[in-house]
């Protein structure tokens, strides 16, 4: 079972649910998307699986998930990229948002 860190606005942990809990309920939670540049300025996109829970057979981002407790973002950036796409490249954060999504969970 896979756990998500849960935060305030300001990024303050406040506790942590089973994911796809935290997901059905939308409630707030610690999260990361990477965009990856080739040096032409050419973004890496990936399909998602149609399988997926939600948005099953989208093109979106080049990995994005969750850190786990104890984890930096930087580190669970690694870690995933690594586990979903086979690729080991520096990262560094660009920006933070906050946002809220409401899926098709049925």
């Amino acid at each position: 079972m896979e756990y998500v860190i849960l935060v305030d606005e300001n990024d303050q942990e406040v506790g942590q649910m089973e994911k796809m809990e935290a997901h059905e309920k939308a409630l707030l939670h610690r999260a990361f998307s990477i965009f990856l540049f080739n040096d032409q300025n050419e973004l890496l996109l990936q399909q998602r699986a149609h399988s997926k829970y939600h948005s099953g057979g989208l093109w979106t981002n080049t990995c994005c998930s969750h850190p786990r407790a104890g984890e930096s973002v930087l580190e669970a950036s690694n870690r995933r990229l690594m586990e979903e796409m086979g690729i080991e490249a520096k990262m560094q954060p660009q920006f933070h948002f906050v946002y809220r999504a409401e899926l098709d969970n049925d």
